[in-house]
């Protein structure tokens, strides 16, 4: 290592010299010395010492020598303008005590080879001054870089800055201002070390406890707890109590107590880490490329919504799931449902992450190109928190498909500060100018109900917060220009979107390219189905179908001996299809929605569950009413008064007398049913007409039989 002037040593075991820091102040090669000066910070005058130059270098290659720092005061490193003039006079007045000195070349050895220099000697009878002020002069020259700024004097030293000095009798600080002459103000009494402690010890019981107390308060106490003898005392001898005012116990309790340390103890430790701790980067700084890490998170939207069915049923504030790509801001997939924080709503979040998202706008009518929401991939690492992934399914079934879970701890909103960002950003952009909203804060007194006010239903706030995350994806964010140079040699504006398509591009991603229906088999949730000779049936009034050439033969299975059970994965964001396992050897099928079931096409899990809920309470509720009783009584009146019309007629010899000639009968009031009440009159010929017709038919029928019978004689 290279021996450099003014260069600053770790010095050990030379040549019987002290250990110490030590500055090279010059180096004769040529006779193989070196000239040191051992830098401390006593105000004993020190001498430079020689040193053989190969020695010293044998020591530094054997590290007993080595490199080190001596930083200057702060003072020395200033400008030449901002120095007063004052100042400057006096450097240079020092300066020109030494000048002649420090000029000489031989001057240091000189000075280390003789006890008594004549050169400094002769520089002091010139300069008219003694010896010991040359030597002060030269310590400070050397010890601070051997320019003449060393030799600036240390005014900000001055002052005893920060020490703590002993009070006298007279009151220290400002006194109280008081403009009116006819009143007297009370001096006070300065603060002795007890009282020191009583601040400190009233500080630490009542003011450090976890949470913020106004040093008011505090004070209150500290006089109540601490000074109760001295205040009933003064009161007693009516004078004024010699304890600390108001503002000494301000300053005594910022003073003895850390700045830091205050801040600490008057919060929790969650507060602490996520709102008032210094920042040490950015949420970036151990994410390299897009799909690095993807961030979820889920929090209760600000808004009420009300049914599909019945618009005037609110159901409350719906959930979102949102799941953010850590490196390039890009929304890569959300949910809404009503369902709370859960891993059953975090899968559901993962699928739509996971996979297309046209088919996923079209379902809500918003038509795009795949180039317009492009994340259809499984990241490197999944960051949630513990609420939905800390349990057996998750890791099941999401640890195999991702590889890498982290589990933020908990109080810890900060590890997850892109997600919750953009949580804010969809609050201010949409859903707090939206009917229903409670605009992020609680009721009011005095405030509408936000719930009188709701009338979108789930679609349309999953339709909206759609156009909003393909919004945001598009907007610009200043910090994505600073995050990769590619945006830059590219040309591209720095939003989220072209972040993410410039690394797909360039193949600069850790993203891995998922199949739909295998991640809708491991993750969408578990259900039993069966299959019956209607089809494949998930509850009592949802029907499925498939293009199987083999269904209609096992729904004609199933109505002949029986339905049996299938395994099933539903989507709870859509009933219109599922996907089912029709064989035991086979993958899962996807099956579509039947005509009979199409109530429920499009519909949310939510909506399916209000349906049959509805439904139960409709057959819960459904009691006979009046007019179903009026009916009911009537038909027991009729039935009653039939019953003795029928005693009161004649009896009848048989049975067969009673159900004899009932064609006839039954013709005859058809007739009497056709005819109109003008037509009474005719009754009388109507039924000459109808005997004849009767006779005629009878003798007709007679002749019909006899000749059947004459061909059957003849026959025989």
């Amino acid at each position: 290592m290279q021996v450099e002037v003014n260069s600053i040593w770790q010095v050990r075991s030379l040549d019987g010299n002290s250990d110490g820091l030590y500055r090279v102040l010059a180096i004769y090669s040529e006779i193989d010395q070196l000239i040191l000066f051992r830098i401390t910070e006593d105000k004993k005058l020190e001498r430079p010492i020689s040193a053989p130059l190969s020695s010293f270098t044998d020591l530094v290659s054997k590290k007993s020598i080595t490199t080190s720092e001596y930083e200057l005061p702060a003072y020395l490193n200033c400008k030449e303008e901002d120095i007063p003039e004052t100042q400057l006079l006096k450097r240079d007045n020092n300066y020109q005590l030494i000048s002649d000195l420090v000029s000489l070349p031989d001057f240091l050895l000189e000075i280390t080879t003789n006890n008594r220099s004549k050169l400094l000697v002769a520089q002091a009878d010139k300069q008219k001054t003694y010896v010991q002020k040359i030597y002060r002069a030269l310590n400070l020259y050397w010890k601070y870089g051997q320019e003449p700024n060393a030799l600036l004097p240390a005014y900000k030293l001055s002052g005893g800055l920060g020490k703590v000095r002993t009070a006298g009798k007279v009151k220290r600080g400002r006194p109280v201002q008081i403009f009116t002459p006819t009143f007297s103000v009370f001096e006070g009494v300065n603060t002795e070390e007890h009282d020191k402690a009583i601040i400190l010890k009233a500080m630490k019981k009542f003011a450090l406890k976890g949470r913020k107390v106004p040093f008011t308060k505090v004070y209150d106490q500290m006089l109540k707890e601490f000074y109760s003898d001295e205040l009933l005392s003064a009161e007693s001898e009516q004078r004024e109590p010699s304890i600390p005012n108001y503002r000494s116990f301000l300053y005594w309790a910022r003073k003895l107590i850390p700045q830091s340390e205050l801040i600490r103890k008057q919060t929790n430790k969650g507060d602490f880490e996520r709102n008032r701790r210094g920042l040490i980067g950015s949420a970036t700084d151990h994410t390299e490329v897009p799909g690095s890490c993807f961030e979820l998170d889920a929090t209760v939207l600000d808004v009420h919504i009300v049914s599909e069915f019945q618009r005037n049923h609110v159901l409350g504030r719906p959930t979102l799931y949102c799941v953010v790509d850590k490196e390039s801001r890009m929304i890569v997939g959300l949910h809404v449902s009503m369902e709370y924080a859960s891993w059953r709503a975090g899968r559901q979040a993962l699928v739509n992450s996971f996979t297309s998202k046209k088919q996923y706008c079209d379902r809500f009518g918003i038509t795009i190109e795949e180039a317009e929401w492009p994340c259809h991939h499984i990241p490197q690492r999944l960051l949630c928190d513990r609420g939905e992934f800390i349990c057996k399914d998750a890791e099941q079934l999401a640890v195999p498909l991702i590889g890498h879970l982290s589990i933020a701890p908990p109080y810890r909103a900060d590890w997850k500060g892109i997600v919750e960002r953009r949580f804010k950003i969809l609050n201010d952009t949409l859903v707090h100018q939206l009917m229903g909203t409670t605009r992020g804060r609680h009721y009011i007194r005095g405030d509408r109900d936000p719930r009188l006010e709701a009338a979108l239903t789930l679609n349309e706030i999953t339709k909206m917060l759609i156009d909003a995350v393909l919004e945001h994806n598009s907007a610009i964010f200043e910090s994505l220009a600073a995050q990769s140079t590619l945006l830059v040699e590219s040309d591209l504006k720095p939003t989220p979107l072209n972040y993410w398509m410039i690394h797909l591009h360039k193949h600069r991603h850790a993203l891995i390219k998922a199949n739909e229906a295998d991640i809708r088999a491991r993750l969408l949730p578990s259900v039993t189905v069966s299959m019956t000779s209607k089809g494949i049936r998930l509850n009592k009034d949802m029907y499925y179908q498939c293009e199987r050439e083999e269904f209609d033969t096992w729904k004609t299975i199933a109505r002949n001996t029986g339905s049996w059970k299938l395994e099933a994965r539903i989507d709870q964001d859509n009933s219109s299809f599922i996907y089912v396992r029709l064989q035991s050897d086979e993958s899962f099928t996807r099956c579509e929605l039947m005509k009979r079931s199409s109530i429920f096409e499009e519909r949310h899990a939510a909506d399916v569950v209000f349906f049959e809920d509805w439904k139960k309470l409709q057959l819960k509720n459904d009691k006979p009413g009046k007019a179903s009783l009026e009916r009911y009584d009537r038909k027991n009146v009729t039935i009653k008064n039939a019953k003795e019309s029928l005693k009161s007629e004649l009896p009848l010899a048989s049975k067969a007398e009673r159900t004899r000639d009932m064609k006839e009968r039954r013709r005859q009031m058809i007739l009497d049913s056709r005819l109109a009440p003008d037509d009474f009159e005719h009754v009388g010929e109507l039924s000459n007409i109808i005997t004849e017709t009767s006779s005629s038919i009878g003798n007709k029928k007679n002749k019909v039989i006899s000749l059947l019978k004459r061909n059957k004689d003849e026959k025989l």
